[in-house]
């Protein structure tokens, strides 16, 4: 009957270790009350008290996941103890501690938790083995959320160590994926991310939503907000169905902060007050203080966008009185870091509204940022210090703060060996850069204001290596996927809820989100991150008789742009972004329309109308700073970087660019275009591709026409890391959601974005003669992400796109005389113009062609 008894408990053990309370409860409780029966309560036995304390232990766990009262269990435990149970088995004390001290850590009651569990530790010799690894492990937790990372790293590797000699498998992979926190800790978020996936590998099995909630926090402080959404859903759903109200909360404030990140401060509110409400159930009330922040902090970003009134005033109030509440319940629950984000949401509902103490006595009592605090806090400390400085007239002081936070987040991202990490971590410094333009608004001078601008694009951008280099498993997964899209294209025209349809897509994100996740474990590099000074540009223009520089921003709402040619600099206010911003959207479905050529003539000739009425209205609202005579570059992000700005009536037949960056315009302005190599590729599929190469490299002595299987991904992929001109015509794809896997598709399948690389050299011209290519999908922060855009980032100077599908038959005649106005000697951009104003004049239809990056 013991040993049944036994057995059963050890069950329940692994059921608490798995994360299945629920079920550990109900054996446990059966356990105690069998034992109940036939043990009269003797110390005498070491096996009966063993197997009893055992039982009382799970059960304290049990009953504070499940109905969070552990009490009773405790105070049997407590009993057992004080009656002598360490007679026959030494190890319950350092045993009994250790449960105290898990207990105290997951109510937050950080000091508690620490006597206990090094009251457990300190007896760690006389503890079962198994005892100690979870008390080196739970003291590793409490000092990874205390921050010592030295503590936290020795406790976890000293865990592992034991674990590993005692054959405790489960306990080994939760000190190596706690090592992988360790990492995160630290910031080093590459490795935290690699070791986490290394420890999960380690133990075969369904996933643990644990780990997962641990993984989507590196993920939010990499940027990766929407992956760190989905991974926290992941992680709700399986706490939720092991009945976990408490995990399910902590996913909940885990969504809110995405919320945030994203920009929807109202979903953030609704899951900061859903996992309030769960944890106020529960009675812990540590947590419950972090959910009021959080709802806060939501608040406080609701607030911002109001326009200036009476309900933005008395929204800050709100906001102000209730921070100080929350930072002194911070204060007395011994939260520091809280506390600091309590209050900077104090200082700034005080700036807001315009009242609280002496701006420049508040900023010399903050004191400096501290360091060791995570990336979003620190960024937060340093707008604040920026506004007080702003408040108390210290402009320099102001600055000084701004561009100390652009250098942490320049450090923060290259880190990243990923080009899909440092994009996403431009989500964090929006506010900062908010600032930043202000400073330079308030001068009134229109080079600070590019130069601002460029600060920020220098922070977000970079040339990163994209793909790992000699990573065998990353190309086996990347041959894989190629393989599987160009496999399924005849089931692709299936209904949505085709079996094998959905089969397929749903293996073909599989291999995609692999493919990403492996190239987040690539440590980062020094990239080249100089921004454009106005000055510098100056010196371009003058050597470019005639060329004028566009830099437009959205900025509160409004559009600026600093227009700039050899004589100096203006400052223009364009109005109200949101209607540009409509007109940019409907000249983008018009030209979807036009491009489809099964819709009747009527529909596209509604289509054709609608396109130049938009085109019109954006040709009205830029008139001032387009209508140059010359060369046109415009610098632009986010909608306004695939505003179609060589379209416009105004710019017809007149070479226009749409550059990333001033630096990148400056650093290949006039730059010559080699004479050789050139190489033209045609994809399969297209009715004229064949030729179009063809017709192309005849035009350029010495080219090279890849054509049939000639055409394949090697072949191409070599072509781009060499010097020259590479002409492809192939189906092009924009992949919005995953843009990092935009294709061209070639003879062998697709080639994705993913897989350039700009470790070595790159061509000079990029032409993709190709449908929609040269989109990109703006990415939380700004940030634009695509093919043509990759490209530009691994230091392509110049690449020729459409932004909308290009019929087949347009692009072969448009690129034809591309390329024989290129070889009569024709800049790039004046080339790309004529011969789309030649078929706009002789088809009477818009070309959607861009040259993108610098007129070389």
């Amino acid at each position: 009957m013991l040993d049944r008894i036994a057995v059963e408990v050890a069950r329940a053990e692994t059921d608490n270790a798995e994360g299945h309370p629920g079920q550990a409860r109900r054996r446990l409780v059966a356990a105690l009350a069998e034992l109940d029966r036939i043990d009269d309560g003797s110390l005498d036995d070491g096996f009966v008290v063993r197997v009893r304390a055992r039982a009382l232990m799970e059960l304290a766990k049990c009953e504070f996941e499940v109905r969070g009262g552990p009490q009773a269990a405790l105070a049997r435990l407590d009993a057992l103890v004080a009656a002598g149970a360490a007679a026959s088995w030494p190890g319950v004390v350092p045993a009994v501690a250790g449960v105290r001290g898990l207990l105290a850590l997951r109510a937050g009651r950080q000091e508690d938790a620490l006597a206990a569990l090094d009251a457990a530790v300190a007896q760690i010799d006389v503890a079962d083995a198994v005892d100690g690894c979870r008390a080196l492990l739970n003291r590793g937790t409490l000092h990874s959320e205390r921050r010592d990372v030295v503590a936290a790293r020795a406790d976890y590797e000293e865990c592992a160590r034991r674990a590993r000699a005692a054959g405790f498998d489960l306990l080994v992979f939760k000190a190596e994926h706690n090592l992988g926190y360790v990492h995160f800790r630290a910031g080093r978020l590459p490795e935290a991310l690699a070791s986490m996936e290394g420890a999960a590998r380690s133990l075969p099995g369904p996933e643990r939503p644990t780990a997962l909630r641990d993984r989507s926090e590196v993920l939010l402080e990499a940027g990766l907000v929407g992956v760190a959404d989905e991974t926290l859903a992941r992680a709700a759903a399986l706490f939720a169905a092991e009945r976990l109200p408490r995990e399910v909360a902590e996913c909940e404030l885990g969504r809110a902060e995405c919320a945030l990140l994203r920009g929807d401060p109202v979903a953030a509110r609704e899951w900061a007050g859903s996992a309030r409400r769960r944890f106020q159930r529960r009675g812990d009330d540590a947590w419950v203080v972090r959910s009021a922040l959080l709802a806060l902090q939501a608040d406080a970003a609701v607030f911002a966008q109001l326009p200036e009134g009476r309900a933005r005033s008395a929204g800050w109030s709100g906001v102000a009185r209730r921070a100080a509440e929350v930072e002194e319940l911070c204060r007395a629950t011994g939260r520091p870091t809280w506390q600091r984000s309590a209050s900077y949401l104090r200082i700034e509902a005080d700036l807001a509204r315009g009242k609280g103490p002496d701006a420049r006595r508040v900023l010399d009592g903050l004191g400096p940022v501290h360091p060791d605090e995570p990336l979003t806090l620190r960024l937060h400390g340093r707008r604040i210090r920026a506004l007080l400085a702003v408040a108390a007239g210290q402009q320099d002081r102001a600055a000084h703060h701004v561009r100390a936070g652009q250098r942490d987040l320049v450090l923060h991202r290259s880190r990243f060996g990923s080009l899909d990490l440092r994009t996403a971590g431009a989500v964090h410094g929006r506010a900062l850069a908010d600032v930043d333009m202000r400073l330079a608004l308030g001068t009134g001078d229109p080079e600070a204001v590019l130069e601002s601008v460029e600060r920020v694009r220098a922070v977000m951008g970079g040339a990163p290596r994209v793909n790992p280099p000699g990573d065998p498993r990353t190309a086996e997964l990347l041959t894989d996927l190629r393989r599987l899209v160009e496999g399924s294209r005849p089931v692709t025209g299936r209904p949505q809820a085709d079996p094998e349809r959905v089969r397929l897509i749903a293996d073909a994100q599989r291999l995609k989100l692999e493919i990403l996740a492996r190239s987040w474990h690539e440590p980062g590099q020094a990239g080249d991150d100089r921004e454009g000074r106005a000055h510098e540009a100056r010196v371009v223009l003058e050597r470019r008789a005639g060329a004028v520089l566009l830099d437009v921003i959205e900025h509160h709402g409004e559009l600026l742009a600093v227009q700039m040619d050899a004589d100096g600099a203006q400052l223009h206010q364009l109005g109200d972004a949101a209607p540009a911003a409509e007109l940019v959207r409907r000249a983008h479905a018009d030209l979807e329309v036009l491009a489809n050529p099964l819709v009747p003539a009527e529909l596209r000739a509604v289509a054709q109308r609608s396109l130049s009425v938009a085109l019109d209205g954006l040709d009205a609202v830029l008139a001032r700073v387009v209508r140059v005579p010359d060369e046109l570059t415009v610098v632009a992000g986010g909608w306004l970087g695939v505003l179609p700005w060589a379209m416009l009536p105004s710019r017809t037949a007149l070479p226009t660019l749409v550059a990333p960056s001033v630096y990148h315009w400056m650093r290949y302005a006039g730059a010559g275009l080699p004479s050789a190599p050139v190489t033209t590729a045609a994809g399969p599929g297209l009715r004229h591709a064949d030729d179009e190469a063809t017709r192309v490299a005849s035009l350029w002595p010495g080219a090279r026409a890849l054509v049939g299987q000639d055409a394949s991904v090697a072949a191409v992929s070599d072509a781009l890391a060499a010097p020259g001109i590479v002409h492809l015509a192939a189906h092009g794809r924009h992949e919005p959601d995953n843009p990092l896997f935009s294709s061209l598709r070639l003879a062998d399948g697709p080639l994705f974005a993913h897989e350039l690389d700009a470790g070595g050299d790159v061509p000079d011209l990029v032409v993709l003669s190709s449908c929609e290519v040269g989109r990109s999908t703006i990415r939380a922060g700004g940030e634009a992400l695509g093919l043509a855009s990759v490209l530009l980032r691994t230091g392509v100077a110049c690449v020729v796109a459409a932004i909308a599908p290009l019929p087949d038959e347009t692009a072969m005649l448009v690129m034809t005389d591309v390329h024989a106005r290129l070889r009569a000697g024709a800049p790039v951009a004046a080339a790309v113009a004529a011969a789309c104003a030649a078929e706009q004049e002789r088809a009477g239809v818009h070309v959607p062609l861009l040259c993108l990056g610098a007129p070389v």
